[in-house]
């Protein structure tokens, strides 16, 4: 179906046209050229084959005309197009760059995470072993430090979330509320230490 729109276009009219034209002049030009001029001639047949001639001379300055119209055309379109496919180009460069910025903010979260998953894990006892009120006490001192970076890391995993939701970066936003809710739950269960 490709191959007839490409061959019913315009253009591609156009140059077979201009081939036929060539076509003829070149056949009627070999049997004017072939004719014997000094022997007896058919003069009404060479006649029409020099009348056919310079037809097909006036068709090929057409098909020519014809041809160079819709080589403009097609180049004006293709370089509108190349125009739209630059632009959306630059818009997918943006768009890159600013997804970037956001994932390299999310592992930089990430990192923050685990580097206060590490600091919280002396708030952690085996199964059956439980804390001295000595420990007790020297963890709630640490409690409101590690309090104060979880409830930092939430907000700005919410506004990371709420910032991917806005740029319609799905996955973003999906994975930076998945661990806004876990260091949620985390900080409700800090206070239950308290």
């Amino acid at each position: 179906m490709a191959d007839n729109t490409k061959r019913d276009s315009p253009l591609v009219a156009s140059v077979l046209a201009l081939q036929h034209y060539l076509d003829e002049m070149e056949r009627i030009g070999n049997k004017i050229n072939s004719t014997d001029m000094s022997g007896d001639i058919d003069i009404e047949h060479v006649q029409k084959l020099m009348t056919r001639f310079a037809e097909c001379g006036q068709g090929v300055s057409e098909e020519v005309r014809n041809l160079s119209g819709r080589l403009q055309h097609a180049q004006t379109s293709a370089e509108a197009v190349a125009e739209a496919v630059a632009r959306q180009a630059q818009a997918f460069k943006a768009r890159t760059i600013q997804q970037q910025e956001h994932l390299e903010k999310f592992q930089a979260l990430g990192e923050k995470v685990r580097a206060l998953n590490s600091t919280m894990s002396e708030f952690r006892r085996p199964s059956g072993q439980a804390f001295t009120e000595d420990e007790r006490g020297a963890l709630r001192s640490r409690i409101q430090a590690v309090e104060g970076e979880l409830v930092g890391l939430i907000a700005e995993l919410q506004d990371l979330r709420d910032v991917a939701r806005n740029s319609q970066m799905k996955k973003l936003e999906k994975d930076a509320e998945s661990l806004a809710q876990t260091l949620q739950a985390v900080h409700g269960k800090l206070r239950e230490f308290v």
